[in-house]
């Protein structure tokens, strides 16, 4: 990997969060969201969670290999729960509790400034650790565009569950949501199967577009109602 790809993979996600952290000022205020730096900077944290998932699978012999199963099994429970979990307990514990957190829509802001913290710190370790020797450009690009849309559904589940009674269905819902949709990238980047890949970005990219609209209709409904 050259210096400049190097340097696209680490600032994408500090790149994509400023984008949208101007947007949100300009739509909604300055006094909407006042934690969302901090939010990022709690999602590089996060990856504490799944780095220690990881290096037990590495001391355990768990990483990928050619055997399938395994690679299953490192996907979905190394990868996809371990990645989640860490997000899902700064997004729970963190800012569900707070006044400015109402519902879908704070939860999906909230949870993409998490996991674009969590996708730039995931592109510096995986430079530095040796549980990683054959990380792309590619795949460090389309990591961090994975964890957007993913955070899209961890957020829009945490997020319901603001104004529900089953706060714990809905919010483990988002998490176990969130969860089997990065495990099936991960999968499918380890099995190099990238016509897989593709069906899944689409049919993500759907189910992204939903949740954000219906989010959006619920924060209407919110406001019409007071």
């Amino acid at each position: 990997m050259t210096f400049l790809q190097y340097s696209i993979s680490l600032f994408l996600g500090p790149f994509l969060a400023g984008l949208i952290f101007l947007l949100i000022y300009r739509k909604r205020g300055r006094d909407r969201y006042q934690k969302l730096i901090t939010s990022f900077i709690w999602g590089m944290f996060s990856i504490v969670v799944v780095t220690l998932f990881q290096y037990i699978a590495y001391n355990y012999g768990l990483h990928p290999e050619k055997n399938l199963r395994q690679n299953i099994f490192y996907s979905f429970m190394v990868i996809g729960i371990g990645s989640e979990l860490g997000k899902y307990i700064v997004l729970r514990y963190i800012y569900f509790p707070k006044d400015t957190f109402k519902g879908p829509i704070d939860g999906i802001v909230y949870s993409v400034f998490i996991s674009m913290g969590f996708a730039t710190i995931a592109n510096i370790l995986y430079f530095t650790l040796p549980f990683f020797k054959e990380i792309s450009f590619s795949y460090s690009i389309t990591m961090v565009i994975s964890n957007l849309f993913i955070a899209v559904i961890m957020g829009f589940f945490v997020g319901i569950a603001k104004s529900r009674n089953n706060k714990f269905v809905d919010s483990l819902t988002g998490l176990f949501g969130a969860a089997f949709f990065h495990a099936l990238y991960s999968f499918c980047s380890i099995a190099h199967d990238y016509k897989l890949l593709l069906f899944l970005s689409i049919g993500t990219f759907i189910i992204v577009i939903l949740l954000y609209y219906k989010a959006f209709e619920l924060n209407e409904e919110r406001k019409r109602n007071g």
